[in-house]
């Protein structure tokens, strides 16, 4: 693995972990607006962590490797009749959006996800219970 993959691993880690410190020593607090659980928080831990958590974004596309080039100008992209293996999925609290080849996916399989993005919330839901006693 090269080493500039590890980059925003680290950040990211780093990021996540001083923001659970604020949390924790109660520089920071935990709400839940609609189903969207928001941080918000006044120390510099929070700041700092933060600002690692962008870093790690933004420094993302250095954990994955180039594509394979072949001798070709524009052979990492398919021909234009060509389909693609791409999709994707977003939750949006417990709700499943699926694009690209996920439309195709059996019902079965949008259930499960449908369960586990509820799941999700109902455990940010008890974790802020938790926090706010």
């Amino acid at each position: 693995m090269r080493a500039a993959a590890l980059v925003p691993v680290l950040l990211l880690a780093a990021g996540v972990g001083l923001v659970a410190v604020a949390l924790a020593e109660g520089g920071a607090s935990l709400a839940l607006v609609l189903v969207v659980p928001v941080v918000v928080g006044r120390s510099l831990e929070f700041a700092l962590g933060v600002l690692l958590l962008i870093a790690g974004l933004l420094t993302l596309p250095l954990a994955f490797p180039p594509p394979a080039t072949s001798g070709e100008v524009g052979a990492a992209f398919p021909p234009s009749g060509a389909s693609s293996d791409v999709g994707g999925l977003v939750l949006i609290g417990p709700v499943p959006i699926f694009f690209g080849r996920y439309r195709s996916l059996p019902t079965r399989t949008r259930v499960l996800v449908a369960i586990l993005g509820a799941l999700a919330l109902v455990a940010a839901a008890v974790a802020l219970a938790l926090a706010a006693a």
